[in-house]
Formats: C-alpha cells, structure tokens, sequence
C-alpha cells in the first residue's frame, strides 16, 4: 500500500472514531447502561423466539411490547422499547418503534394508569432537625452531610448535578453564596448558569454557615466541592457518587426517627419546591432555581403534605 494510501487509510479511521465520541456524547454514562441491559435483553428475547434483533421489524417490537406490558410497569416497557430505537439509529438503521407500537402504550395506560413513585418531600422543619444533629455530632462526615442537605435544599440541585460541584463553583459573597452549575439533565451542551443561595435565618440551615464549617474540615484543596470520607488519602480527591446522596438523606432522616425508605435523593428538590409553593412564591421563580423549562415538569415536584397550608379555597372568604 502506498504511503498516500496509508495516510488516507489513517484518516478515516481517526474520524471515525472522532464520530463514534461525538455520538456517544449524546447519552449520559448512566443512560448508556441502562440502554445496555435493556437492548441485551430485547436480543435476548429475539433470540429466543428466532426473529433477528437489527434491524427489527415493526411486527417483532409490536410483539415484544406486548410482552412486556404483560409483566413489567408501563414505564420500564416503555424505556425497554426506546432502547431499541436507539441501537437502530446508532447503526444508521430506521426505528422499528413505529405509531402502532406507540398505540399500545397508550392503550395501556388507559387500562390501567399508573401513579408515578415519588419520595417524600422533606420539609424546612425536618432539615432544621437533622442539620440540629448533624451539628452536634460534628464530625467531619456530620459536617460534609449537613452541608449536603442544606446546600441541596437551598439548591434544588438534582444528585447529579450536586456531586459534580467543584470548590471553584461556589464563592462567598456579601449576599450567601454564587453557585456556578456548569451542566445538568437539561442543559447537557454545558452552557451553565448561577444560582443563588443567601444567607439563612437559623444557624444550621444557612448555606453560608453550613458550607464554610465543611470547608473549614475539607481544606482548600482543589477538586470536588464534596469529597469521599473513607480514610484513604486519595479520597480527598474523589467526587461522591450521586448515588450516594440518597443514602446521606435517609441516614440524615433516621436519625430523627422519619422512615428513610420514603425519602431519597429527589426529597431536597422536591423539598424546596413544595416548601416555595406552599409559601406563594412564583413559579417562574422557583423555576430559575430548579432550571426547569417546562411548568408541567416543575409541578410533579411539588407535593402538599398539608392540605391546609396555603389552601386555595381558603383565601375565598367563604
């Protein structure tokens, strides 16, 4: 092969592998795996029953939505078939998923609508508590938890989004606090945006006061805002796992006898934007915390535990 050919030969291969991690760009990590293990199933599936996978025809996803409606939650069929969707697209071929196969979804649901599951809001009244705990154990994990919750809460951050703070991300003003988000769910292109946090009334749950006693443990080290505590020296330098945030609420809410199987990660945002609803502050308001584009989305997050508080009915004077 000449050297011209090798050159060429070279080429196309960089670009494209330049285009697989363009593509691949498009999904989150955790996305990528779930669309995984739902393919391998579909496959599986295929397989079993001896219709090929890719390309599949309409009538094989048609069969195996069926199926799948027969014993799994309409939402886990349904994100079972988007996989499929994206693995023909990701090899250049048509989507199978076509509106019939859609129809089925939408007869389901008329069949037998399903409650989304949401975890319990956590209330400013159980954030006082827990940061009251937090604060007089004082350890350095207390004080990383308490910050985590307080900063969440004020936030509204998804898990995500919380764990991916760097120090350089928050700076002390007169104010509170200047959070920079630099990428979340919706903003997956990184264009960013600032939030807020001022100072709070009670000493336990002021964002200021909360995360300057964390930093004051953590150190000014460079590197993630809210770092591992597991006695390595390396973990000074790890970013939790957003994980690991739903398991720093229901441990926070055990400790004040809450049953932590009804709290998880989402109870902060939900938190914050029950708790703003409830005390009349706007939607657009609450939404240039949350980052939310659509109204529709926010509302799902608010969650009335008291049917009295901020009562509509209430204000008509009847």
């Amino acid at each position: 092969m000449a050297d011209s050919d090798c050159t060429a030969a070279g080429l196309v291969r960089h670009l494209e592998l330049a285009r697989a991690g363009y593509r691949q760009a498009l999904l989150t990590p955790n996305t990528r795996r779930g669309y995984s293990y739902d393919w391998a199933m579909f496959a599986g599936w295929c397989k079993l029953i001896g219709r090929d996978s890719l390309p599949a025809s309409a009538d094989t996803v048609s069969l195996y939505a069926t199926d799948q409606l027969g014993g799994h939650k309409i939402s886990t069929a349904a994100r079972r078939v988007a996989s499929i969707t994206q693995m023909h697209r990701s090899h250049d071929f048509a989507s199978p998923v076509t509106p019939a196969v859609r129809d089925l979804f939408a007869g389901a649901r008329r069949l037998r609508p399903e409650l989304p599951h949401q975890v319990r809001a956590l209330s400013v009244d159980e954030l006082r508590s827990v940061a009251a705990k937090l604060g007089r154990d004082g350890s350095a994990r207390a004080l990383r938890d308490r910050a985590i919750l307080v900063i969440g809460f004020a936030s509204a951050l998804r898990s995500a989004s919380l764990t991916a703070l760097e120090l350089e991300d928050a700076e002390f003003v007169p104010e509170g606090i200047r959070i920079q988000v630099r990428r979340e769910k919706q903003d997956q292109e990184g264009k960013g945006r600032w939030i807020g946090l001022p100072r709070g009334r009670h000493q336990g749950t002021c964002p200021v006061r909360s995360l300057q006693a964390w930093l004051d443990r953590r150190g000014a080290a460079p590197g993630p805002l809210f770092t591992r505590l597991d006695g390595h020296a390396r973990a000074a330098a790890i970013a939790l796992q957003p994980e690991r945030i739903c398991q720093i609420v229901q441990d926070a809410v055990a400790r004040i006898g809450l049953d932590r199987a009804l709290y998880g990660g989402h109870s902060l945002r939900a938190g914050f934007v029950t708790t703003a609803g409830e005390c009349g502050v706007g939607e657009l308001l609450i939404a240039s915390q949350t980052g939310h584009r659509d109204m529709s989305t926010l509302r799902r997050y608010f969650r009335r535990r008291d049917l009295w508080r901020s009562n509509a009915c209430a204000a008509l004077g009847l």
